[in-house]
């Protein structure tokens, strides 16, 4: 699956939006029809209990969407809890339009957001970040495995000609499985966290704890090149850096590293899963709670890596077949 086109305005993005949104509105109409399609997302095997299990409940209808109550416990949960939708006053049927927005390519800015579903900017931005934290949750759960290649990337333009990093410059780790042909079948892009970094060059424990994290190791042979210039660099995953960069700055205008990892999350997840909108809805109601307070206590730095400590007598064990430029 591939990204594209990447549009000259947000005016051109939203309009390509028009047709397809309508008809997405008109099926999605009402509250009612967005909480049956959540309860199958929620419950797919029908209703379970939270707390023990039993597959009977009573409906409680009298709040804004229901509450079912166990028919063996006594508990009380809602299709929300324990969702990115938990404590919303957003209606259902806007939250509904913004998940479809975001898993069309090449997805949708905030103010776009906002002019679209009629919400303010905050609530737009807010919704925007939980539908990433659902993607990026369930991307996380995929590995790399059989062939995979490693190659270092950078987001943002090189500033200085030199060794030393600019400010705006975002060293990244871009892996990828591939095909027998040659084709990338599943892409993660990363940001490096500065601990791993020597001024804009990965360091190899960088590297090796991206395989940790990123790769199965008992499923794959990985060829990393973590050299800035080397002449043995992969071009198609440098392209795909590229692409992303450029899908970044084109649809949200640059991002910092505050909240970067996300947007690179988005562009993985849709260059990996080209599924249907029940699918995605899906992933909405399985991910875990997302607030404002969590997003905005984010380090500025917008990653920290694990302690040396614990990821080095993994790696010893569990690093697989690796040949390094």
């Amino acid at each position: 699956m591939t990204i594209g086109p990447v549009f000259d305005s947000q005016e051109e993005l939203a309009d390509s939006f028009h047709t397809s949104l309508e008809q997405f509105k008109r099926h999605f109409n009402k509250e009612e029809s967005c909480v049956e399609a959540l309860y199958t997302a929620k419950w797919p095997n029908g209703y379970r209990c939270p707390r023990c299990s039993f597959s009977q409940c009573y409906t409680i209808r009298r709040r804004r969407l229901p509450i079912y109550e166990c028919g063996s416990c006594g508990h009380q949960t809602s299709l929300t809890v324990n969702t990115i939708f938990e404590k919303s006053r957003t209606p259902l049927t806007l939250w509904f339009q913004a998940v479809y927005l975001h898993t069309q390519i090449p997805a949708i800015s905030a103010i776009n957001l906002m002019h679209l579903i009629g919400t303010t900017y905050k609530t737009a931005w807010l919704i925007s970040h939980k539908i990433r934290h659902a993607m990026t949750q369930s991307d996380s759960g995929k590995r790399l495995s059989g062939l995979v290649k490693i190659n270092c990337a950078q987001y943002g333009r090189p500033y200085n000609p030199t060794i030393y990093r600019h400010p705006q410059e975002h060293p990244l780790l871009v892996g990828a499985s591939l095909s027998l042909e040659g084709s990338l079948t599943h892409l993660k892009i990363k940001q490096v966290p500065n601990e791993h970094l020597v001024e804009d060059r990965v360091t190899p424990l960088g590297r090796d704890a991206f395989i940790y994290d990123h790769v199965d190791s008992r499923k794959s042979m990985v060829t990393s090149n973590i050299l800035k210039f080397s002449p043995m660099r992969d071009r198609q995953l440098l392209s795909v850096a590229k692409h992303a960069s450029l899908w970044i700055n084109s649809t949200y205008c640059g991002i910092g590293a505050k909240h970067l990892q996300a947007y690179l999350d988005h562009y993985c997840y849709l260059r990996n899963h080209n599924s249907p909108f029940s699918v995605h809805l899906s992933r909405c109601a399985s991910a875990s709670v997302c607030t404002y307070k969590m997003l905005i206590g984010k380090p500025d730095t917008g990653v920290v890596p694990r302690p040396i400590t614990l990821i080095y007598p993994q790696l010893l064990n569990k690093t697989p077949y690796l040949v390094s430029c």
